[in-house]
């Protein structure tokens, strides 16, 4: 079991970042076509069309601010915060729900397999896949000005606070079993 989780979350990681690679493709391609198309210019008064280098393009103020407000946005709340806060309904409460309606409505559903329908299923390792991408999203911010960093490792700190206090219930109060016996993780 512990090779398994091993695996998913390596290659839950792998396509996250497959993911993010090309939504940031896009949001470069998209910046790109506004920038020229709103005339931006160079520091030294070159028009963006005219800039042929990518390396040239891509370090220059106008694609440098948008480029990073679109990875703080991106990053946080989008994918910090968001899908942990919404998380609880469909990983915890939405499965209780169902267990509940289908003991309630099915007598010949008792004992064991009534506990199974009103259970939890087990801790996985995706969540640390998740924040390992959440880290890697952190560390990209450092390939732009400095604005938007501050504010993005504050936004991650809380949001990692809140999934560490969810996971701390849902562990003590939900998962009927978490053993990872494995230092491949």
């Amino acid at each position: 079991k512990d090779n398994r989780e091993a695996c998913y979350m390596i290659l839950y990681t792998i396509a996250c970042m497959f993911n993010v690679a090309l939504d940031f493709v896009t949001t470069y391609a998209t910046a790109e076509k506004v920038m020229e198309g709103l005339g931006f210019r160079t520091y030294f008064g070159v028009p963006l069309q005219e800039v042929t280098e990518f390396t040239a393009k891509f370090e220059t103020y106008g694609m440098q601010r948008s480029l990073a407000e679109n990875t703080y946005s991106y990053a946080f709340p989008s994918t910090f915060l968001i899908p942990f806060l919404i998380e609880p309904f469909p990983a915890v409460l939405a499965p209780l729900w169902v267990g509940q309606l289908i003991v309630r409505s099915h007598p010949e559903v008792q004992g064991k397999e009534a506990q199974e329908w009103l259970g939890m299923a087990e801790m996985e390792m995706g969540r640390y896949a998740d924040l390992l991408l959440n880290a890697i999203l952190g560390v990209l911010i450092f390939y732009f000005p400095g604005g938007y960093t501050w504010m993005l490792f504050f936004g991650m700190a809380g949001s990692h606070a809140y999934i560490y206090v969810f996971d701390h219930i849902r562990v003590l109060r939900s998962i009927p079993s978490c053993t990872f016996a494995s230092y491949d993780i």
